[in-house]
């Protein structure tokens, strides 16, 4: 691979940098299919230029880690319904979800 020496934005890079680490790919990939979507584009388009009359490609779902999801699905309850929850909940999960009588702790 070549080396080609350019200037990034500050901003740029940080997205760069963001993409890769949600998306678990290297950022020259990132910039490939980069490219190859603005070839397509182009290509499609016929002069480069913006025609209002294309379809708008509808964008990509955003990424979510596990914890994110968690603490918005969490956001939603009241405090004080959180508070009524067990805090023995992992340990004791077959008497909340079977209704088995609790294991000594």
């Amino acid at each position: 691979m070549e080396t080609t020496p350019f200037d990034l934005t500050p901003e740029q890079k940080a997205l760069l940098q963001s993409l890769a680490r949600e998306t678990g790919k290297s950022i020259s990939t990132l910039l490939s299919e980069a490219l190859e979507g603005l070839q397509e584009q182009v290509h499609a388009d016929g002069n480069g230029h913006d025609d209002t009359t294309s379809a708008v490609p509808s964008p990509r779902p955003q990424i979510k880690h596990i914890w994110e999801v968690a603490e918005e699905l969490f956001g939603e309850i009241p405090d004080e319904e959180l508070a009524q929850l067990p805090t023995d909940g992992a340990a004791q999960h077959d008497h909340y979800i079977y209704g088995t009588p609790k294991r000594p702790t």
